[in-house]
């Protein structure tokens, strides 16, 4: 018998993991993946958030179990992977690397590409190395972590949540409040404990309040909050492992790809002027603009776009 479902509910049923595992890899780091769904439907790989998230079984529920099979995985240092929080040897570049070790491993000879926020930069950093092996890209409230793009999480935000920013910065004596990216990394990753643990969950707070469309009930988790503030911490330092314009300036490589996009006209964490820049250079790009749309995808005014986009890309894939 079916479970009772709401006739507004726009989520699929969540697909069960078929199989799971830990593959070891190079820099001491193992990764957490599964796969769920049918070996004969239409494989896509999702790339979660962050730097610093996890993958989680409900995002399954954006893919129709009768056309997907749907494989995730931790980044290095996040969710399952081990070890926990481990920054050496953990890059944009190594997570490329760990999606083609996952891909052999599985059999597959090429997936659609999934994610949302920073997970978009894994996705389009992973199809334009090996375009070859992509169908497409599905990406929701894409980020392209230019040096803008930076900016306006580090500094611009205070625009539309000056109460957070200041928060934020707070932390920061006055005359480095310039410069919070560098600031926070010195106090996440070079001082002891009880300066940096402090600042990684300001940080992971900072992001929590201004990524909502509206207020959330649940406060951050504080021991998250360390875990995660210290990743990204990491990979802010290091201009997330990509030159500015870099993935703009490589997207004639994906051209030919079908993509399908949908952002929140409001989403504060990754402006549209990121998926819209770069629609612009995919002739085979649809970019959905959801009106009264934040950053999560799981907010009223999001869920149906961007439940609707991985069908539409299915479609077209067969199409073509």
């Amino acid at each position: 018998m079916p479970l009772p479902r709401r006739l507004d509910d726009p989520f699929h049923p969540v697909l069960p993991a078929r199989a799971s595992g830990m593959l070891d890899r190079p820099g001491g780091h193992t990764i957490y993946w599964d796969d769920a769904g049918s070996p004969a439907a239409m494989p896509v790989i999702f790339c979660h958030g962050g730097p610093g998230g996890a993958s989680a079984p409900a995002r399954r529920r954006f893919y129709d179990p009768a056309l997907f099979r749907v494989i995730q995985f931790d980044q290095r240092g996040c969710g399952r992977s081990m070890p926990v929080g481990r920054l050496e040897g953990n890059s944009l570049q190594a997570s490329i690397a760990d999606m083609e070790a996952i891909r052999e491993m599985l059999g597959i000879e090429r997936w659609i590409v999934a994610g949302g926020s920073w997970g978009s930069v894994v996705a389009v950093a992973y199809a334009e190395a090996h375009p070859e092996r992509c169908l497409g890209l599905n990406l929701t409230c894409t980020w392209l972590v230019r040096q803008t793009d930076i900016d306006w999480w580090f500094q611009g935000v205070r625009t539309m949540f000056p109460e957070l920013w200041e928060s934020f910065a707070s932390l920061v004596p006055p005359e480095q409040r310039h410069d919070l990216r560098g600031a926070y990394a010195r106090m996440i990753l070079d001082a002891p404990p009880e300066i940096a643990t402090p600042a990684a969950r300001q940080l992971h707070a900072y992001e929590q309040g201004f990524m909502q469309f509206a207020t959330g009930l649940d406060e951050p988790d504080p021991e998250r909050g360390a875990r995660y503030g210290r990743i990204f911490a990491h990979y802010a330092r290091h201009d997330f492992f990509v030159a500015d314009t870099e993935l703009l300036d490589r997207a004639d490589r994906i051209a030919h790809l079908p993509v399908e996009m949908v952002v929140g006209r409001y989403d504060c964490c990754c402006p549209p002027t990121n998926s819209y820049d770069l629609a612009q250079r995919l002739p085979l790009a649809n970019l959905v603009v959801v009106p009264g749309g934040g950053h999560f995808s799981t907010e009223p005014a999001m869920a149906q776009a961007v439940a609707l986009a991985p069908g539409r890309l299915h479609a077209r894939i067969l199409a073509g």
